[in-house]
């Protein structure tokens, strides 16, 4: 092997090194970026889900009796389960990182984004933090119970 294929490896393996650093610092990013995000939209997404929530018990589930009202009621339902979908991950994201870190939230977000939250509830499991853990449960609850009544609501005007 001569000088020059020599420089040539170790400056493949330098443009290898320097690409891999810029994906993580770009990965970094995003989860550091994501993090500050949920931490400062949180507290707001939670008064807007709990807010939600009461017009959906209290509104919506009685407009969705009758026949007339029943797609405005569908629809506004399935509009919050989306509310509620957004708190639950960004509670999810917040409970991975400051519990297990930021190793378990790239781990959740290979997991096809939604692992933060599976990985939220075994980590407020391990801990014994039973408060959040049933926050997410409550959550998840909520976010599917209002997609599938949506669904069903709208199959209803079908028939």
């Amino acid at each position: 092997m001569n000088v020059k294929e020599t420089l040539g490896a170790i400056g493949g393996f330098a443009l290898f090194l320097a690409i891999a650093a810029v994906g993580i610092a770009i990965v970094t990013a995003f989860i550091l970026g994501g993090v500050w995000v949920s931490k400062h939209l949180l507290p707001w997404l939670t008064l807007i889900s709990l807010v939600a929530f009461a017009i959906v018990i209290f509104v919506l589930l009685p407009l969705a009796i009758p026949r007339a009202t029943r797609g405005f009621s569908s629809v506004s339902i399935l509009i919050a389960s989306y509310v509620f979908g957004a708190t639950l991950w960004m509670f999810g994201l917040l409970l991975t990182y400051f519990t297990w870190g930021i190793f378990a939230v790239i781990v959740g977000l290979v997991l096809m984004g939604v692992g933060v939250v599976p990985v939220a509830l075994l980590a407020t499991l391990f801990n014994g933090m039973w408060g959040p853990f049933f926050t997410l449960v409550l959550l998840i609850i909520a976010t599917f119970g209002c997609r599938i009544g949506a669904m069903s609501l709208a199959e209803s005007l079908e028939r």
